[in-house]
């Protein structure tokens, strides 16, 4: 037999990178996506870089003394618990209630489209109208609607919004109830891909209602869970708009409904900081990466093993 010709390894890198007239096809196709991408994505987060290590007034170079004085500023780890206070509870109570209602609706006989109807409606509504009609729910004096039905038990009025015991809490409340829905509709597509056969095999082995769900549906449901997790970490801690909207920039009262986004605006935005809120910006974005390696560590699993 004749031995194999020897490639040279010249010939191989260059077949590899010629490009053929359906190359050139393609990039041109992806050439105004990654046009996009280069000047409203790439472009800021250099440009941001660059002005956190600046001093706003000057623009004189100044390393990482901006970075220095976020980790120095009282506020700024203000801000950061109240982030994690409001993300963790939020994101404790709204997977758990929602992955439970969407297990009630999957096994509902009948009325099933429409309690995802239902359920899915506060997500339709724009966190502005959510933040306007929670605040009319919880005024703090008599006129609120909670506070009126708390008088017809002869208790007083509570200052939900006031009251730094209260602020937050009732900020989890009103994002629980804006996305439960939506977190509930994506459990239910989860729930609704495992295949019944699993379900009949463990009711052959004599496996109740309550096993199935711990060790067939949990487990098949780890990918959703995981998915949830870490975009309910990256929204929660890039909370403005509730926050902006009750609280006001001076995220009201004590302080207590400050997040990183609204200490992020009020030093860009009302005291003009640029070079101090491009720092803080950047510590945001370490802060979420890491939550999400984390998250994809801690529930991602080993999914290779046969």
């Amino acid at each position: 037999m004749a031995a194999n010709p020897v490639k040279q390894p010249g010939r191989i890198n260059q077949a590899r990178f010629r490009l053929t007239q359906t190359d050139l096809t393609g990039y041109l196709f992806v050439a105004p996506a990654l046009l996009g991408i280069a000047l409203f994505s790439l472009y800021p987060l250099i440009d941001t870089l660059i002005a956190s290590l600046k001093n706003t007034g000057t623009g004189a170079f100044i390393g990482f003394n901006n970075y220095a004085r976020v980790f120095n500023d009282p506020t700024f780890w203000k801000a950061l618990g109240n982030t994690f206070y409001m993300g963790i509870l939020s994101l404790v109570f709204c997977i758990s209630i929602s992955f439970l209602l969407a297990t009630l609706i999957h096994h509902l006989s009948f009325g099933r489209n429409f309690f995802k109807s239902v359920y899915f409606l506060p997500n339709v509504v724009s966190m502005v109208v959510v933040s306007i009609l929670f605040k009319f729910l919880f005024y703090p004096t008599g006129e609120g609607v909670i506070n009126y039905l708390i008088s017809l038990f002869g208790a007083g009025p509570v200052g939900w919004f006031s009251n730094p015991a209260y602020s937050r809490l009732t900020i989890v409340i009103m994002s629980i109830w804006g996305s439960i829905g939506y977190d509930s509709i994506i459990f239910l597509a989860g729930l609704q891909s495992i295949s019944p056969e699993l379900y009949e095999a463990a009711e052959i082995d004599g496996a109740g209602g309550i096993k199935k769900w711990l060790f067939i549906t949990i487990p098949l449901m780890r990918p959703i869970f995981t998915f949830m997790i870490i975009m309910f970490t990256i929204g929660s801690m890039k909370r403005f708009t509730d926050v902006f909207l009750i609280g006001g920039t001076a995220g009201n009262p004590s302080e207590s409904l400050v997040t990183i986004v609204l200490y992020i605006y009020r030093n860009a935005f009302m005291s003009s900081q640029v070079g101090f809120a491009s720092a803080v910006a950047y510590i945001l974005f370490g802060i979420i990466l890491i939550l999400s390696i984390l998250n994809l560590k801690l529930f991602s699993g080993d999914d290779t093993s046969s």
